[in-house]
């Protein structure tokens, strides 16, 4: 009885959240940017992202989690990894320079 129980508790739920399956997704639409991933692990309930810039981005409790400009955190819906891609590509894009000569 109790090895069917433990085995009952150890699945994740079908519905359930999937950290490691979002982070492969986030993985998949940084390739495509600005930002190359370099590594990624995790398991069902935390998983992270590291790119080649030096950014971390984490994800659990159904929200990618990362360092904006200035310290601050940011979070994004783990259900939106193009979202959360598209705003860590916009982030380390090389902004334009503004000339001041007259």
């Amino acid at each position: 009885m109790k090895l069917t129980e433990a085995a009952r508790v150890r699945r994740v739920p079908r519905h359930g959240f999937r950290a490691d399956r979002s982070v492969e997704a986030l993985f998949c639409e940084l390739s495509d940017g600005q930002t190359k991933p370099w590594y990624q692990a995790g398991s069902p309930d935390v998983a992270f992202v590291s790119t080649s810039s030096g950014l971390n981005v984490w994800c659990c409790d159904g929200k990618f989690i990362w360092s904006g400009p200035f310290g601050t955190t940011v979070t994004h819906p783990a259900n939106d990894p193009s979202g959360a891609a598209a705003l860590l590509n916009s982030m380390i894009a090389p902004h334009p320079r503004v000339s001041t000569a007259a």
